[in-house]
């Protein structure tokens, strides 16, 4: 178990050593991983063999491996090994135990790709770039470019929803203390700006404010009742 990078208290600095050698390690894993896939691919290529040796149609075979049809048929037409000679069902058991492993290299597989996309946000505090992950973890630069920007879009929006909530509620931008009238219209108006100018960037309109009945009851009754333009 590869533990993983920095606490919350820590500054980049503290961290950036931290996930170098993270990934380092991930790196070493995945090459493990590398090697016991290619074993087990070799393996699978002569059990195949060996079951259509022993009358096992490849269309069968590809249902019980778990491979498509066309995999098993190009197999065969490259094999060229001696094939040792088992019985059918012998056979079937074995193909059924490679499924079953293969099943969980696959888990590992997806675990150690997890594991790789968790230190993402990190990375990006710490101040490490695509190119330096991609070295350190030997993941392929479209793939490590693809976990940076579906990242950085989830920050992004995550930003977005508590900018526009914090001006909505507008429990963040209140009046600094002690403000001379001539300063409190200007801070009214630079707010009131801001606000606008924010809607504007997302493509929002603000929400009116309804007129409620309570509010109409608070007016005067001479202003209640008035015909608009007296």
């Amino acid at each position: 178990m590869i533990k993983r990078p920095g606490l919350p208290r820590k500054t980049p600095e503290e961290v950036a050593p931290e996930v170098r050698v993270f990934l380092i390690r991930l790196h070493r894993r995945r090459k493990r991983f590398r090697k016991a896939d290619q074993k087990h691919l070799c393996t699978v290529r002569q059990r195949v063999a060996e079951a259509v040796s022993a009358g096992i149609g490849p269309e069968e075979v590809a249902k019980i491996c778990g491979y498509a049809p066309k995999t098993i048929d190009k197999w065969l037409a490259k094999h060229r090994d001696p094939v040792q000679e088992v019985e059918i069902d012998a056979a079937r058991e074995r193909l059924s135990g490679l499924r079953a492993q293969r099943s969980k290299l696959k888990a590992e597989e997806m675990l150690i790709s997890a594991r790789a996309r968790s230190v993402i946000r990190k990375a990006m505090r710490a101040q490490l770039d695509a190119p330096e992950f991609v070295e350190l973890t030997g993941y392929q630069r479209a793939t490590v470019e693809r976990w940076f920007a579906s990242t950085r879009r989830v920050l992004s929006q995550a930003h977005r929803r508590r900018e526009i909530a914090s001006v909505r509620r507008g429990k963040a931008n209140r009046p600094p203390q002690e403000l001379s009238p001539v300063e409190y219209d200007q801070w009214l108006v630079e707010q009131d700006m801001r606000r606008k100018t924010l809607f504007r960037k997302y493509e929002l309109q603000p929400k009116r404010r309804r007129f409620r009945r309570r509010d109409r009851l608070q007016q005067p009754l001479r202003e209640r009742w008035m015909p608009h333009g007296e």
